[in-house]
């Protein structure tokens, strides 16, 4: 991490979003175990050579994606939290032969998408559209041992959220990503996914767009990211 200032530096996005990457990069490429302790925030502010308010923004960030705890007292500090790789290393178990390019920038927009689609389920569902999604679920909970099908499924799942959208264009775009995302998953190698963690997270997701909007929905929506589409 010596270079870490002039990565940051050199970033388009703000100085916590990039803190927040560097940090969840070292989390899922070293497959750091929850419960250790990455370090008190007087630490990393020093390790990355920037103020502590944007530490403190950088840890809100990991923490909103469940990637992150904080523990007050003289032996706390930040600590990765428990089941913090489940679902951003779902999509890094998968493999494609002759390259993942075209999955990863339709990963990419699609996460920069959901958050926008999962609002709009949350303000225009009704009952009989969690009864479809409930159903949806049943069927992914059916195939958890045949990860490809599970997948189809899921994509199935996203489009159904996607039809509560009242923002064609959003909608549009969105289903157009799913598309090139089921398109591409024929050559990718699959048989690591974690189906039962990621089904998990889906059907909290789904109940906190019953729910409706608020820090349920905002903490459901935040653990679909898997991790900025590394794979």
């Amino acid at each position: 991490m010596a270079a870490a200032h002039s990565t940051l530096a050199e970033s388009r996005v703000s100085r916590a979003e990039a803190v927040a990457r560097a940090i969840e990069t070292e989390i899922m490429d070293e497959a750091v175990a929850p419960g250790v302790r990455i370090g008190k925030k007087t630490e990393l502010r020093e390790r990355f050579e920037v103020a502590l308010g944007t530490v403190n923004e950088a840890v809100r960030l990991l923490e909103m994606r469940g990637l992150v705890t904080v523990r007050p007292g003289p032996g706390g500090g930040v600590f990765v939290a428990e089941g913090s790789a489940r679902m951003a290393l779902s999509h890094s178990t998968l493999r494609f032969r002759g390259g993942s390019g075209g999955f990863l920038e339709a990963l990419e927009v699609r996460d920069a998408l959901d958050p926008l689609i999962c609002r709009e389920a949350a303000r225009h569902h009704d009952a009989g559209d969690i009864t479809a999604l409930s159903r949806i679920l049943d069927q992914m909970e059916g195939r958890v041992d045949d990860p490809r099908d599970y997948l189809r499924l899921n994509y199935r799942l996203h489009r159904r959220i996607a039809k509560l959208c009242t923002n064609k264009a959003l909608h549009g775009i969105y289903v157009m990503m799913l598309d090139s995302m089921e398109k591409s998953l024929e050559a990718a190698a699959v048989d690591d996914f974690d189906t039962a963690g990621h089904l998990a997270d889906h059907r909290e997701l789904i109940a906190a767009i019953d729910a409706g909007e608020g820090k349920r929905l905002e903490a459901a929506i935040a653990r679909q990211s898997p991790s900025y589409g590394r794979v």
